[in-house]
């Protein structure tokens, strides 16, 4: 009898054991689980509030408050987190049906109105909030209440606001959407005119074309200021839409301008080195921009020297051109006249019809070169008459470097750099800039050959300044 009372002791002792090793065991995955998940972020960077706990065979689900519900592998030595679920709510519990259908406990935060101010008091006894708390819970769970296990649905996107354009004015316009529409500064809008498309009878929004995103600038309660880039125009009417886009604003290449005409005028005066006079180069241009060809009537240069004692000099140089004009490309031919006052030593000097060439590369009111050249016909033969090149570098919104040289046997040469800058409007009609510049020009002309003896040729030349204006209207 004392040996089997000495077994049963053991067999206690070692059962004791066994259960002091589980626990501590399952203290220690706990502890380790824990310390995992407080580490550990969902997909959208989140960190789990741990609410309660479901476990299905080597699947752990957990209620992460407002991280939804995490799905976590059971592996050793750490879970291993699966995917989240987001629900409009913090996910607290779980609640099992007969049916073995699990449905989330979500706890939902709400506002509810007050009572407007001057409206009639409530009865004796009534609840002050519009709608009072149902009596007794719902039996079941709603029917609505999404499953642990379905995907989150994202909600539908808000429409954009749509206002218009109420006001216009060179460079900037006024919209109908201002702060109470949720407009800020330095937000952007897109700009639309509205066409009847037969291929977009079914969606009004695809026959918007889009003309310009601008920037607000400053905002009022139900209206905002926008800003447009250099030579943009938008219409009276046009929709306003709150957009991402980037702006549509450049100062390297803004839109071409078109449907105008533009007269250009410069006057570049020198004084003769060595010499009591000076002379001038004067231009001038006029053209017409259509759609995608440009006319312009070119003289440049009228050039006139005169000093004390000695005889003056000019030249000229005029003609009409015609050229295929676009955004970053011009090119175009000329006929024309000009001096030759420097031909070879058994002629002399004077004049002939001449054929001109234009090209463009770059925006006209952007970064650009250009190049004019002529070639004289000139007793019956074809010579180099001249060339005239510039560059245009901006440099801000409205203000451009200019460099700019030339000259050749029509009798002149000049080279300058200077400054462009517009003075009003935003390169539309109505638009007038004025052009600054500084460098050095000089007028010359051949003597010629008599029989048997030769002339003294003349060349007059110095330090000289520019100034000149263009307008478009």
């Amino acid at each position: 009898m004392a040996w089997w009372m000495n077994r049963i002791a053991a067999f206690r002792v070692l059962a004791a054991c066994l259960i002091l090793t589980g626990v501590e065991s399952a203290s220690a995955q706990e502890a380790a689980r824990g310390d995992w998940l407080t580490a550990k972020v969902n997909e959208s960077g989140q960190h789990c509030d741990r609410r309660a706990e479901r476990r299905e065979q080597k699947t752990l689900f957990v209620a992460c408050g407002a991280a939804g519900v995490w799905e976590l592998a059971l592996e050793e030595p750490v879970p291993r987190f699966v995917r989240s679920y987001a629900f409009a709510g913090d996910a607290v519990g779980f609640v099992s049906e007969p049916d073995g259908r699990v449905w989330v406990k979500l706890q939902v935060l709400e506002a509810r109105p007050l009572p407007r101010a001057g409206a009639a008091p409530p009865a004796v006894g009534a609840s002050v909030f519009p709608e009072p708390a149902p009596a007794t819970p719902p039996a079941t769970p709603p029917a609505a209440a999404p499953s642990w296990a379905a995907a989150p649905t994202a909600a539908p996107p808000a429409p954009r606001k749509v206002g218009r354009v109420l006001r216009t004015a060179p460079g900037e316009l006024v919209i109908s959407l201002g702060a109470l529409d949720g407009i800020q500064r330095h937000d952007h809008i897109e700009l639309a005119i509205e066409q009847a498309d037969g291929l977009a009878a079914d969606d009004p929004a695809l026959s918007r074309e889009a003309v310009a995103v601008g920037l607000v600038t400053n905002v009022s309660g139900q209206s905002a200021r926008v800003r447009l880039g250099l030579n943009e125009s938008v219409p009276v009417g046009a929709l306003a839409i709150p957009t991402n886009a980037a702006l549509t604003a450049s100062i390297s290449a803004p839109p071409r301008v078109s449907r105008l005409s533009t007269l250009e005028a410069f006057a570049r005066p020198f004084a003769a080195l060595d010499e009591l006079g000076g002379g001038a180069l004067l231009s001038g241009t006029f053209g017409y921009r259509f759609k995608n060809l440009h006319l312009q009537a070119v003289l440049d240069p009228l050039a006139i020297a005169d000093v004390q004692d000695k005889s003056s000099v000019t030249a000229v140089n005029a003609g009409v051109i015609a050229s295929y004009d676009s955004h970053y490309f011009e090119m175009g031919l000329g006929l024309g006249a000009q001096t030759f006052n420097n031909p070879s030593f058994v002629l002399n000097p004077g004049s002939g019809w001449s054929a001109l060439q234009v090209i463009r590369l770059g925006a006209l009111d952007g970064l650009n070169i250009s190049a004019r050249t002529t070639v004289v016909l000139f007793h019956r033969e074809f010579e180099f008459g001249g060339m005239v090149a510039r560059g245009q570098i901006p440099v801000s919104r409205g203000y451009w470097l200019l460099l700019q040289g030339g000259g050749g046997d029509v009798g002149y040469g000049f080279g300058e750099f200077g400054l462009r800058a517009l003075l009003s409007g935003n390169g539309q009609a109505g638009s007038k800039f004025l052009t600054v510049t500084a460098g050095g020009a000089a007028v010359f002309k051949s003597a010629g050959c008599s029989q048997f003896t030769c002339g003294e040729n003349i060349a007059y030349g110095g330090p000289m300044g520019g100034v000149g204006g263009e307008w478009r209207f």
